[in-house]
C-alpha cells in the first residue's frame, strides 16, 4: 500500500505542476495579446513596422513583382528578335552600292558590323531586320498650316514624315 500511496503522490505532484504550467501559459498568451494591442495603439503593425515602413515594404514588393514581369517580357521579345529570317537587302539611299550596318539590341548580343550589298539575299535576326526597316530613314518635317496662338506657343512641326527609307530588308521566305 505504501507503494500505491507514493505513486498517487507522484501523480498528484505531476498534475499540480501541469496545472501550474497551464496557468503560466494562459498568462503568457494574455500578455502577448496585450502587447499586440499596445503596438496597434502606437500605430505599429504586429510585425514591428510602422505604417510608413510597411508602405515602403509593400512598394518594394510591388516593384519586384513588376520587374519580374518586365524581365519575362524582355526574354519573350529577345526570343522573338533572335529568330533568323531570310530576306533581300535593298539600298534605297544609293542603289547598287554596299553599306555597313551594326546591330546590338541586347547586352548579350555581340557588337558586330554587317556588310550588305544591294539586292543580295541574307539570313539575319528578325530584330535586325526590324531595325533596318524602322529606324533608317531620312526624316521629313511637315510644317503646321494652322495659325499659331501667341498665348500658347507650339512647335511649327506638325508631324515627321518617315516614308523616305534609306534601306529595306524584304523577307523572301513565307
Amino acid at each position: 500500500m505504501s507503494e500505491e500511496k507514493s505513486e498517487v503522490m507522484v501523480m498528484e505532484s505531476i498534475e499540480s505542476e501541469l496545472d501550474q504550467v497551464r496557468i503560466e501559459l494562459e498568462n503568457t498568451k494574455r500578455e502577448i495579446e496585450t502587447k499586440k494591442q499596445e503596438l496597434k495603439a502606437l500605430g505599429r503593425s504586429v510585425e514591428g513596422r510602422d505604417a510608413q515602413e510597411q508602405k515602403v515594404l509593400d512598394n518594394q514588393l510591388h516593384t519586384m513583382v513588376k520587374n519580374d514581369g518586365l524581365k519575362d517580357k524582355i526574354e519573350r521579345q529577345k526570343a522573338y528578335d533572335d529568330v533568323v529570317i531570310t530576306g533581300r537587302f535593298m539600298n534605297r539611299r544609293h542603289p547598287g552600292s554596299t553599306v555597313k550596318l551594326t546591330y546590338m539590341k541586347y547586352a548579350t548580343d555581340p557588337v558586330k558590323w554587317y556588310t550588305f550589298e544591294d539586292g543580295k539575299v541574307y539570313d539575319i535576326k528578325r530584330g535586325f531586320a526590324d531595325q533596318i526597316n524602322e529606324h533608317y530613314y531620312k526624316p521629313g518635317f511637315v510644317q503646321s498650316q494652322q495659325q499659331m496662338d501667341p498665348n500658347r506657343p507650339m512647335s511649327v512641326i506638325s508631324e515627321v514624315d518617315t516614308s523616305e527609307k534609306l534601306y529595306a530588308f524584304v523577307p523572301v521566305n513565307f
